[in-house]
């Protein structure tokens, strides 16, 4: 499915790896209060988080979600055990691309065009998993864990804003194009994943799901929903916003070797079954971001020579 190339992760960041460095503060009512800088975890603790994946295609961009969604959701909760009183991670492109690599067992070239640009771009990832990233459940269940999610690359000055590229190995190929800050909350529940209050990034499919997302420009990508049957089958459901106020919503199937369709087979009730699951109503009040989250944000151009503390960090 189109909207299934969200979550792919490529990070990069050079931070002072002391858990209790501080960070440059934030401005709160006219006082600086101090902000912690996020660990940095290892590529060993990206490849445990990796390791549990299931019997799918792990480089095609259209099961990037689930693969990345699972792997991060099992670095936290594995944080969450041994650090019970951290609340943000940093995750390095390098480490996570060859940690992705690695579990795939494929070379450089039939990594996805979308690992590989988060790659060259080097996308960084900060990760809130702190207990203000849900502060209401209006509608459905309790969530059984929610992450804030912040995408960047290193803003230099004269760093491009956004990038785009083709996915000509996933299935279908993707138009897909990126700002230089994504952000996204993912949302476990205990049968289905939820991406919500998508930003920066925008998708437009070719030809599955063309028919359905027929309009001009580029529409901007607002959630995913995904559940997964026992046989590794996805059935996703992507809304995408058209005009101001104005959405689209598609559902579709994609099969353990990462081909879309934009039907649901008619001989998996099962499938079905999931596709129905998945628009059970679903409202939630997210918290404000986090201190880490807004120097992540922070472009050199308009706010300072740098961004996440440490050499050329803001300046009063």
């Amino acid at each position: 499915m189109a909207s299934a190339r969200l979550l792919v992760l490529a990070f990069a960041v050079v931070l002072d790896p002391s858990p209790r460095a501080p960070m440059r503060g934030v401005d709160v009512a006219g006082a600086q209060e101090p902000c912690p800088k996020p660990q940095q975890i290892t590529k060993e603790e990206i490849l445990q988080g990796m390791s549990r994946h299931g019997a799918y295609s792990l480089t095609s961009t259209t099961t990037s979600i689930r693969f990345a969604g699972e792997a991060l959701l099992a670095i936290v909760q594995r944080r969450k055990r041994e650090a019970p009183a951290s609340t943000h991670l940093l995750i390095n492109h390098a480490d996570w691309f060859a940690a992705h690599q690695e579990t795939a067992g494929v070379p450089y070239a039939k990594m996805s065009q979308a690992a590989r640009a988060s790659l060259e771009r080097r996308r960084d990832a900060l990760v809130d998993y702190g207990p203000r990233v849900v502060e209401r459940v209006e509608k459905g269940p309790v969530p059984l864990l929610a992450l804030d999610v912040t995408l960047f690359w290193p803003d230099t000055g004269d760093a491009a804003t956004q990038f785009s590229y083709r996915d000509t190995l996933s299935d279908p190929p993707l138009d897909v194009y990126n700002q230089r800050i994504v952000r996204f909350r993912v949302v476990q529940y205990p049968n289905l994943l939820l991406v919500d209050r998508i930003s920066g990034i925008s998708v437009r499919p070719v030809g599955f799901l063309s028919a359905v997302f027929a309009v001009l420009g580029k529409p901007d990508l607002r959630q995913i929903r995904m559940a997964v049957s026992r046989d590794q089958w996805q059935v996703m459901r992507g809304t995408i916003n058209v005009f101001a106020g104005i959405t689209k919503t598609a559902t579709g199937a994609i099969d353990p070797k990462g081909r879309g369709h934009e039907n649901i087979p008619p001989d998996r009730p099962d499938l079905r079954t999931l596709a129905k699951q998945i628009q059970e109503p679903l409202e939630l009040d997210y918290g404000p971001p986090s201190c880490q989250t807004q120097l992540a944000m922070r472009g050199r151009r308009s706010d300072c020579p740098g961004v996440m503390g440490g050499t050329g960090e803001c300046g009063r």
